[in-house]
């Protein structure tokens, strides 16, 4: 008897319990939300919209390329371009005093000189030398002279050959040393690689430097380089030719709001440095400074795009993976019902789902407060979309890795 009494309780909680649930349902449509029993599930509208998940990182602004200019040749400075100037490509940047140059190239000249006319005399001396040589051999064929006058004739000869060759070589060799003090009476006027600015100089008008000294620095601001920092669990996910955004809040756009630049991953350095015993890689990207406002030193905000889908946003919570397939339980004739569908990106708050789910679904999720059936307004268009800020170890500025974004709906 006890049994029976029992068995009617527990029918008569359930259909209670059931009658709740129509009841919920139905005052869902109506945009109201009312609460169960603690532990149950909650039912979510899924909702049109894009979610972007992308890895935050701190950088710093350097210049695109740059390079430091030294001398080749020793001397006094008469010009050294300022910090700060402007130059093109092929304009003067330093000159050395040129006059000491002056004058090796004219005893250069002068040794040149010197060895034509050696070699000239030489030839002469070798014209002569075979003439007397076909002579002593005539003689000697009629008897008239000795075999010791014809060796004696034949010798001279190859003295004379001698002799031109080495003229030869001595001309040359002055030729070379004419050519060596041309290059470094050239080398006293430093011209600019490429255009750009001139953002330090080491020396000044009036000092004497060696070879090899270091002159001045040029760079090309034209085009500014983005260098941030990734941990090794978010390398893995970055890729060169990725889209990036790079924003400066040293420098505002014209709302008065931080300029954003777009711009792409060129590259990622091939081995990491350990900082506070963490292993960290470069990161690079390249923007335009058309206006000249972005200085190299400034920080910047890089934000890599890792993945952007659009379609039927919903909680990640709703969804469960298992072996690469994607599930997620639906509310239908009162019951859920697991279906299986296709995933796009997934910020750790919002996902995005692309095939299986119609938008006029209810989606369960677990929830500590009850049965929630939501009716959501329709998105605005100008919504921001999801992105996931990831700190970088070893910095002391950057989002929390891992963290969420906002709703992901546009």
């Amino acid at each position: 008897m006890k049994t029976n009494v029992k068995v009617g309780i527990i029918i008569v909680v359930l259909f209670a319990a059931a009658a709740t649930v129509w009841t919920l349902v139905r005052n869902g449509s109506d945009g109201r939300v009312e609460s169960a029993t603690v532990g149950s599930p909650s039912l979510v509208k899924p909702q049109p919209g894009t979610v972007t998940v992308g890895i935050d990182a701190p950088a710093v602004l350097e210049p695109y390329r740059s390079i430091v200019i030294r001398s080749t040749v020793g001397g006094r400075l008469e010009y050294v371009s300022p910090t700060g100037s402007t130059v093109n490509e092929g304009e003067v940047v330093a000159r050395f005093d040129p006059r000491e140059a002056d004058a090796k190239v004219a005893r250069s000249r002068i040794d040149v000189a010197e060895a034509a006319l050696s070699l000239d005399r030489s030839k002469r001396n070798f014209d002569k030398a075979t003439t007397a040589f076909a002579e002593s051999q005539e003689l000697f064929a009629i008897g008239a002279v000795t075999r010791e006058r014809l060796d004696a004739a034949r010798d001279s000869l190859a003295d004379a050959e001698h002799a031109v060759k080495s003229a030869e070589l001595s001309l040359e060799k002055a030729r070379l040393s004419l050519d060596v003090v041309l290059r470094e009476r050239e080398a006293l006027v430093v011209r600019a690689p490429y255009p750009g600015v001139v953002v330090t100089a080491a020396v000044a008008p009036g000092d004497s430097v060696g070879a090899n000294s270091t002159l001045i620095t040029i760079a090309d601001l034209s085009r500014l380089r983005v260098i941030a920092e990734i941990d090794e669990y978010d390398i893995v996910r970055i890729k060169t030719g990725m889209s990036a955004e790079v924003t400066v809040d040293a420098v505002s756009g014209r709302d008065g709001s931080p300029p954003s630049f777009s711009s792409v991953v060129d590259a990622i350095s091939p081995t990491a440095r350990i900082v506070s015993n963490i292993s960290v890689f470069t990161v690079s990207a390249v923007i335009e400074n058309e206006t000249g406002s972005l200085r190299p030193g400034m920080t910047a905000d890089l934000s890599v795009l890792i993945a952007r889908d659009r379609g039927l946003v919903v909680p990640s919570r709703t969804v469960t993976t298992v072996r690469g397939r994607s599930y997620i339980d639906v509310f239908v004739d009162g019951e859920p019902e697991t279906r299986r569908i296709e995933i796009g990106a997934n910020d750790g708050v919002n996902v995005v789902v692309l095939e299986g789910l119609d938008e006029n679904d209810r989606v369960v999720a677990p929830s500590t407060v009850g049965i929630e059936v939501l009716s959501v307004a329709p998105p605005t268009p100008e919504t921001s979309s999801s992105v996931i800020p990831m700190s970088v170890p070893g910095t002391s500025s950057g989002g929390t890795s891992g963290g969420g974004g906002g709703g992901g709906r546009q």
